[in-house]
């Protein structure tokens, strides 16, 4: 973002703004890069997480708070049967892989999108041994016969297809579903990748939104409002399995508790207050707002995809110019990333959202 002149470094935040270190302050659209749900410095949140804080973070023993979010999260999620906590997306999506493959006896995985940054994900990387390369293969979103091709080719190799579920305009219609279907006829497990979306379309997340059941799924980012913790849910006969109980995957934080306890807040908060409903609608109000005043000047940036979180897309042909005018919007207090999903929060109101709409349309006729 240097390269387009926008604030490097925050200094604090607070609901759904931050304030940069030259005390310059900033309706927030990232919250984050989408761990903020229910707001900055949420009072609910933080109340929760200090009482834990004050009765100790680590034990060398198991926590009753740990059973209790884990029951917490199976009666939230629709297709969650069991839950296993890890800390940070990397962790759960990684612990999946490390389930999956355990489970099926293979060792090749197939990823479609962005899941982190452990060696796996990331083959052709520097610092990545040829040997993992080799073992990961990459298929386009939205594309069935490749991903059908690819598992034909590597035929009684894959241990599970990754997804994430919701990239750019959506899911292709049966999308999804054909994911699972595909993975199951080669013998693989099909994982989604819920780290983004889960508790923004939906707290199941994609899956849930369209209302596909995978084998496994993992959650991170916006589950518990700012702290590191993640989980992977799934089926009891996979997570319960002889092979998947044998698999040494603890870490010392893993089931951190002030993790814990924002979860538990965060879903208490999200539940009090609709909270699903209320970034779909303010989402909505977004996008078509910041479509209109755009499209009324014949400039290709737009907003696709689902109101909680909304992708920029923008026509090479006049990305430099609209880049400049979401820079603009800087000067009266907007943040607008102009490439990455822009996130929604409880902390969000109606006004914010017209502020942000007049910004866009007063950049737009600068020139």
């Amino acid at each position: 973002m240097q390269g387009l002149g926008y604030p490097l470094y925050a200094q604090r935040a607070d609901g759904a703004r931050f304030t940069d270190v030259d005390g310059n302050e900033y309706i927030d659209y990232l919250m984050g890069f989408g761990p903020i749900v229910i707001g900055h410095n949420d009072a609910a949140v933080k109340e929760a997480v200090h009482k834990q804080m004050d009765e100790g973070t680590v034990y060398s023993l198991s926590h009753p708070l740990e059973l209790e979010v884990a029951e917490l999260l199976i009666d939230t999620i629709p297709f969650a049967e069991m839950i296993g906590f890890f800390i940070g997306g990397s962790g759960a999506t990684s612990g999946a892989v490390r389930i999956a493959r355990a489970y099926t006896g293979r060792d090749a995985i197939i990823k479609c999108g962005y899941h982190g940054w452990h060696d796996w994900t990331r083959p052709g990387d520097p610092g990545v041994p040829r040997v993992i390369d080799e073992l990961t293969s990459v298929v386009d979103y939205g594309d069935l016969d490749q991903l059908d091709k690819q598992l034909s080719q590597d035929a009684g190799h894959i241990a599970c297809v990754i997804i994430e579920t919701i990239q750019q305009a959506g899911a292709p219609e049966g999308y999804l579903q054909g994911c699972v279907d595909l993975a199951h006829k080669h013998g693989a497990l099909c994982v989604f990748d819920e780290t983004k979306v889960g508790f923004r379309v939906a707290f199941g997340g994609g899956g849930e939104h369209y209302r596909v059941t995978p084998d496994l799924s993992t959650f991170g980012k916006a589950i518990s409002n700012g702290y590191p913790g993640s989980f992977v849910a799934g089926k009891r006969e996979i997570l319960g399995s002889e092979s998947t109980r044998s698999l040494w995957m603890t870490a010392t934080f893993q089931s951190d508790l002030l993790s814990l306890a924002a979860i538990r807040s965060t879903i208490s908060e999200m539940k009090r207050r609709d909270g699903i409903a209320y970034q779909w609608r303010l989402g909505e109000k977004l996008m078509s707002g910041i479509n209109e005043v755009f499209g009324q000047s014949g400039l290709s940036f737009k907003l696709i995809g689902y109101g909680p979180m909304p992708t920029p897309s923008v026509d090479n042909a006049d990305r430099d110019r609209c880049f400049e005018i979401l820079r603009r919007c800087l000067a009266t207090g907007h943040y607008l990333h102009p490439t990455h999903p822009w996130f929604l929060s409880l902390a969000h109101t109606d006004d914010d959202i017209s502020s942000t709409i007049l910004s866009v349309d007063e950049a737009i006729k600068e020139g």
